[in-house]
């Protein structure tokens, strides 16, 4: 990372931010255009405050997809569809509906409510989408997307993908309540006191839900290893840490009214799931590695673009 990609960074962040924030002034005149009503904020919380993090996490939310924009050999139509699939359904769709069973606060008191805010925030997930892979562009020319797409499946047989596929949906499930089992401790007693708006969820209710948001995830996690150049480790870190700010946006990052040790432990777990889950499907669906040292010199390296 040298000098100028550093400072360039500093203006091309604020952007990404601002382009989110276009989206959600869209989306806040158009969903109550077309019947929605919007939800009640949190109790005790402050609109304005709310919106401030709301940039300061679309700028480290821009940051971290940055590395993934640039690493994708791929064109801008291409690039904007996987980040903006990877952002919107590991960022809300995926969250909303976790929220929906551990939470009651307005945002998904209701299945109403739940829908308004998976679609407030789909425009917001195009338009950052759209700046980072105009922003970030990747560094290595691009092949012809068909012919990425038609090498790597005839990689495999179909029997190989139907053991894999079934690894994977089991996988997310797997890594979500071993480290949610780990944390437990620290955090249960909001929840069994009802604080903050949150609930449990049973046993008959977390299990069937985490096997539908592990197949969301599968779907919009595999192009990005698809279309991939560069290693296996700099994939693992770049997609990584990108899900991680992803799943932490909505329930850590932006939300200040949470007590630290809520923040600070459902953190520390999010970034184990999402570490863990993607070094798993990179095991199971990631390239024969191939100049591994070579790739990884240029490949966290931020676009001069």
């Amino acid at each position: 990372m040298n000098l100028k990609s550093i400072f360039d960074y500093f203006w091309k962040l604020p952007l990404c931010g601002i382009a989110f924030f276009i989206g959600m002034a869209i989306s806040g005149v158009a969903l109550p255009w077309l019947g929605f009503q919007a939800p009640e904020i949190p109790e005790g919380t402050d609109a304005n405050m709310i919106s401030l993090y709301f940039l300061l996490g679309s700028m480290l939310l821009a940051f971290v997809i940055s590395f993934v924009s640039r690493n994708l050999q791929a064109n801008w139509v291409v690039r904007l569809i996987i980040l903006v699939e990877l952002i919107w359904v590991f960022g809300v769709v995926g969250m909303v509906i976790e929220s929906f069973f551990f939470m009651s606060t307005g945002a998904v008191a209701s299945i109403i409510n739940a829908l308004f805010t998976t679609l407030n925030f789909l425009l917001p997930s195009l338009f950052l989408s759209a700046m980072v892979a105009v922003l970030f562009r990747p560094v290595e020319s691009v092949e012809p997307c068909i012919h990425i797409l038609r090498n790597y499946f005839a990689d495999r047989k179909t029997l190989d993908w139907v053991w894999r596929i079934a690894a994977a949906m089991l996988a997310y499930p797997l890594v979500y309540f071993a480290f949610g089992l780990i944390v437990q401790p620290f955090i249960q007693d909001f929840y069994t006191a009802g604080q903050f708006e949150l609930t449990i969820p049973t046993w008959g209710q977390l299990i069937p839900l985490q096997l539908v948001r592990s197949l969301l995830f599968l779907i919009v996690s595999l192009p990005v290893i698809v279309w991939w150049w560069g290693s296996r480790r700099a994939l693992w870190l770049a997609l990584g840490f990108s899900i991680f700010v992803l799943t932490a946006f909505m329930a850590v990052i932006t939300a200040y009214w949470f007590p630290w040790q809520l923040r600070l432990f459902h953190g520390l777990e999010l970034l184990a799931d999402a570490l863990v889950y993607i070094g798993m499907l990179i095991m199971l669906f990631g390239r024969v590695p191939v100049e591994e040292s070579e790739k990884d010199a240029g490949t966290l390296v931020p676009s001069e673009g």
